[in-house]
């Protein structure tokens, strides 16, 4: 009874050969996401705009949560071993919480519809399209090179 509890693709453990494919496609929609954003900034259609901001919501939400299940969880079990690796992934899991936590806030507040995106949205959205843009690179550059089978 309830024996796929117990099997590694249902709690996300399974190596998934095309899943960072698929993350960095992630990235490249958030990337396009963000520009329609800023699109639509520069030509005042701030509707259009908080539209976009409510995707770009969601897809965030949507890629953070599958790392969160199959990469984190996946390489955390992986490098159980090797305390040095494993406190990288924990560090990285760290700094995402914390993105994750400033990314959706800000979205939470600026999707609402008596908030405009006046100049101190434009501010706070380059630093988190700047943090944003840190973190994919890290992510690309040196976690997913941890994603092994």
């Amino acid at each position: 009874m309830f024996s796929f509890l117990k099997s590694s693709s249902s709690n996300g453990l399974k190596y998934e050969t095309k899943l960072i494919k698929k993350f960095t496609a992630d990235h490249k929609k958030l990337e396009i996401t963000i520009s329609k954003i800023l699109e639509n900034l520069e030509s005042n259609k701030e509707k259009k705009a908080k539209k976009f901001l409510e995707q770009l919501k969601t897809e965030m939400l949507n890629h953070f949560m599958e790392e969160d299940i199959k990469l984190y969880r996946y390489l955390k079990k992986y490098y159980a071993d090797s305390s040095e690796t494993l406190s990288v992934v924990k560090n990285f899991e760290s700094s995402l919480k914390t993105i994750q936590k400033d990314a959706i806030n800000f979205l939470d507040n600026y999707t609402q519809a008596s908030q405009t995106l006046d100049d101190s949205f434009k501010e706070e959205f380059q630093d988190i399209i700047e943090a944003l843009k840190s973190r994919i690179e890290k992510e690309e550059n040196k976690l997913y090179t941890l994603y092994k089978k």
